[in-house]
């Protein structure tokens, strides 16, 4: 009896040790890294740019006036990628093409009486972006929905601190009208042929909170 109670008791002292030590506790905890969010802020904008058998143009909004939040999920160790949550709403008749039977083709174009609303859906990065000092250059994966077509792409980014505790991030990359079936816009009957291939560039100024 008295050699069983020696042994119980040695047992519970190796449980409790193995509990309270790190170096030999489980790696997975059980407990989740905080996620990172960033408030995507007002004076964010997104460009759109084309050209013609004739010039080149672009179409801007220079303003972003959703509260918005991009959320950032460190679940992964090393580079792995890592999932992101949240999505730009972007209203298209709010685009300026600066020129008014430009900026009005492009609208019918994107079906904005139809489809009124061009959606920027983030899923991820393909790591944690490091952005305490200098510009970071990473790839990251967006869902788009525009025209009543919704498609998948992989996109370029640029991190970058931009004062105080802002964070500048910057998204570009080429897409075509027929990516999302769409024909590209014409002007003055025709004269004018717009190119199918055009270059979207958003630049979020991002407010990270807790």
């Amino acid at each position: 009896m008295y050699t069983f109670k020696l042994k119980h008791s040695w047992l519970l002292i190796i449980i409790a040790f193995l509990h309270i030590n790190p170096a030999f506790s489980s790696p997975d905890d059980g407990r989740k890294k905080p996620a990172t969010k960033w408030v995507v802020q007002k004076t964010s904008t997104l460009r759109i740019a084309g050209s013609s058998n004739v010039n080149t143009f672009g179409c801007d909004i220079t303003g972003y006036y959703k509260p918005d939040t991009i959320i950032c999920f460190d679940e992964n160790a090393g580079n792995k990628s890592v999932a992101l949550k949240g999505s730009l709403e972007i209203d298209v008749l709010k685009f300026d093409c600066h020129n008014r039977m430009l900026t009005s083709d492009l609208r019918k174009t994107l079906k904005a009486d139809e489809y009124p609303t061009l959606v920027i859906r983030f899923l991820s990065l393909e790591r944690l972006p490091a952005i305490k000092n200098e510009k970071d250059f990473l790839k990251g994966s967006v869902e788009i929905l525009l025209g009543g077509s919704c498609r998948r792409f992989d996109i370029s980014y640029t991190f970058e601190k931009s004062g105080s505790s802002l964070v500048l991030l910057n998204g570009n990359r080429s897409f075509s009208f027929s990516d999302f079936n769409l024909k590209p816009p014409r002007k003055l009957a025709g004269l004018v042929k717009v190119k199918d291939l055009f270059n979207v560039d958003f630049n979020l100024i991002l407010d990270p909170v807790n």
